[in-house]
């Protein structure tokens, strides 16, 4: 159907306003990316980490109700988080950028394929790390508490989702 004939079946006066579509910060490639490269630089020993290991951290800073659960985890081993766990398609989709891009690249492993930080994203990291009022609550649970978070709690608690 040709636009001259569908302006004919209308018989009200109408007007198209572009305007944009509100989109959350974290499903954001760029907040993704954001917290990748931080989640390796400040949050991960050796600036390397397993996807499952990324995820969880991903998922445990994404909100205050999150870190408060995973730091209780931690803390007593007593907090149930596993039903609350899932994993984010947009931070995979960061992760991907970021491979794309030269911030991280995934080293072959006969067990695993951790993800690394390598130059560019190191770079990266430490900017937003110098940048004040950027990510500051995500920073501050990454070097008070990733750490503490390990591959092995990250593999136990996605089994059990």
């Amino acid at each position: 159907m040709e636009t001259q004939e569908l302006l004919e079946y209308l018989d009200v006066p109408f007007s198209f306003q572009k305007r944009s579509t509100p989109l959350l910060p974290q499903y954001r490639v760029i907040w993704g990316l954001s917290i990748l490269v931080l989640i390796l630089e400040i949050g991960s020993n050796g600036k390397s980490s397993s996807i499952k290991r990324l995820h969880l951290l991903n998922w445990a800073i994404k909100s205050d109700e999150n870190r408060q659960r995973m730091s209780k985890l931690i803390e007593d081993r007593s907090s149930i988080v596993a039903g609350f766990i899932k994993y984010d398609p947009g931070f995979t989709r960061a992760i991907e950028y970021a491979i794309a891009d030269d911030l991280v690249e995934m080293k072959n492993n006969k067990t695993n394929k951790p993800i690394c930080l390598i130059k560019k994203g190191k770079k990266l990291a430490r900017e937003i790390i110098a940048t004040e009022n950027c990510l500051e609550e995500e920073k501050t649970f990454l070097r008070q508490k990733g750490k503490l978070i390990t591959k092995e709690l990250a593999e136990s608690l996605f089994k059990l989702s």
